[in-house]
């Protein structure tokens, strides 16, 4: 079989601050978010052809055969495999990718960016002049917001290159930074025992609920006041975390949740609204649905001794339990003869 060049990038889950990522808030407030990646990936493997062609496959979406790589067109149908091959492959062989997700697409796990990077991650462990992580990540964020002109944030890209449970900052003008929350082992532990992760199914366009965002960012004082104090939440929840107190944090994360909602009208429904609220009168004390919202995952933190109740009234709801733990690697790539 020859060489294999392999690549695994985890996705992620945002305790607070998501939003304050998304131009143009960061460029003129900054932005702030923590958040933390999970057992959940992307894992990608890419062989040399001996032709010129190239073949995607990703599992559960299809795959296809492209008779030139130099000649790719963007499509809609694997345009984050294309962008990536079209922007770091200088070779003359055709390539054979295959691509298996963990989790399905419209996630809110931060799906496109752990595809971007993990793809990256197969030619950068090519390369003689390797990307660290911080670039890996700069340059998904551009793959998919100028060349693919697709909206979003800087979060995801950071939470999935890195990996952990991170407090990032985003300043304008490029600059972030990722302050690393090492959280002593019996908060890790609390964490993953309360912490439950469902999927609502999948999640409406998050670039229409993005393009109403940033209208109302430029438009709304109410947005822009909500933005503001869920950094200030962020700050809160950080402090928190390091202390342990789990009740704060489960409550800071419904007012965050409440927060979120004023950004766009379709961040929630009344649906999602009803199921939470019973959800509460169970044994939750807090939670939010993970990425811009409308659908998908969602993540809720509840009592000890209630977890059974909690799961019990899900299900109530036809929607799926979704076990996870935390994961500290991010991206990482590796070479294979099997």
């Amino acid at each position: 079989m020859g060489e294999l060049i392999k690549s695994r990038t985890p996705m992620r889950i945002s305790f607070a601050g998501g939003g304050t990522d998304v131009d143009p808030f960061p460029e003129k407030y900054g932005g702030v978010v923590v958040n933390a990646s999970i057992n959940k990936y992307v894992t990608s493997t890419l062989k040399f052809r001996k032709d010129k062609k190239l073949k995607v496959e990703i599992v559960g979406e299809g795959k296809a055969i492209y008779d030139n790589i130099n000649a790719l067109t963007y499509g809609g149908k694997f345009d984050i495999v294309k962008a990536v091959v079209k922007f770091m492959y200088k070779g003359n062989k055709g390539l054979d990718i295959y691509i298996y997700k963990d989790v399905g697409p419209r996630s809110g796990l931060g799906g496109s960016a752990a595809l971007f990077l993990s793809v990256i991650g197969l030619f950068n462990e090519l390369s003689y002049k390797k990307l660290d992580k911080y670039e890996c990540a700069e340059l998904a964020y551009k793959l998919e917001r100028e060349e693919l002109k697709n909206l979003g944030g800087r979060q995801d890209q950071i939470a999935c290159a890195f990996g952990g449970i991170n407090f990032i900052e985003f300043k304008g003008k490029d600059f972030v930074r990722v302050i690393p929350l090492n959280l002593n082992k019996e908060t890790i532990c609390g964490l993953e025992e309360n912490l439950i992760l469902l999927n609502l199914g999948e999640r409406k366009n998050s670039g229409k609920i993005l393009e109403q965002q940033i209208k109302n960012v430029k438009t709304k004082k109410d947005t822009i006041q909500a933005m503001l104090e869920t950094k200030k939440i962020s700050y809160e929840i950080k402090e928190v975390l390091l202390s342990g107190n789990f009740e704060e944090f489960g409550k800071l994360l419904n007012n965050g949740w409440e927060l979120k909602k004023k950004f766009a009208a379709e961040i929630s429904n009344q649906d999602i609204d009803k199921f939470y609220e019973k959800l509460k009168k169970v044994g939750v004390i807090g939670g939010k649905i993970s990425g811009a919202g409308g659908g998908g995952h969602m993540f809720v933190f509840g009592k000890s001794f209630y977890r059974d109740k909690i799961e019990k009234e899900v299900l109530k709801f036809n929607y799926s339990l979704v076990p996870f733990k935390f994961e500290n690697s991010g991206l990482t790539t590796w070479r294979s003869k099997y």
